[in-house]
């Protein structure tokens, strides 16, 4: 798999319909497509050369009233990545991906129901 075939795969691995940041379908398309709109989790992708450590982030997005459900999904991502950082295989090599700093982010909205976490993360590229 490419680089950004593993980085779908990865982000898509939380139960959640989860799209690259500029290729999310619009709100009636977006209902259509995961029978609602909310949660949902979009990420960013970005390709370098070998050594190379990328900043990339990634939202949870919930309509919610609280902080619980979407602090327990970034709980979940958060244990997947693991203190290390996690390894994903690509067709080349591997991308390693580890926690950024900080990891989590509360971010607000105009909506006031719309909970939106940022997940800071780094991805180092590595090449066989």
């Amino acid at each position: 798999m490419t680089s950004a075939e593993v980085l779908y795969r990865f982000w898509a691995s939380f139960d959640l319909p989860a799209w690259e940041e500029t290729s999310v379908p619009d709100e009636k398309r977006r209902i259509e497509l995961s029978g609602a709109a909310f949660p949902f989790l979009t990420y960013e992708t970005a390709l370098d050369s070998f050594g190379n450590e990328v900043p990339l982030t990634a939202s949870l997005w919930y309509r919610e009233t609280g902080w619980e459900a979407i602090t327990i999904k970034t709980n979940e991502i958060n244990a997947k990545i693991g203190r290390g950082g996690r390894m994903l295989a690509t067709e080349d090599g591997a991308l390693w991906l580890k926690r950024g700093t900080p990891f989590a982010q509360r971010m607000a909205d105009t909506d006031d129901s719309v909970r939106r976490m940022i997940l800071n993360t780094t991805v180092e590229f590595i090449y066989q």
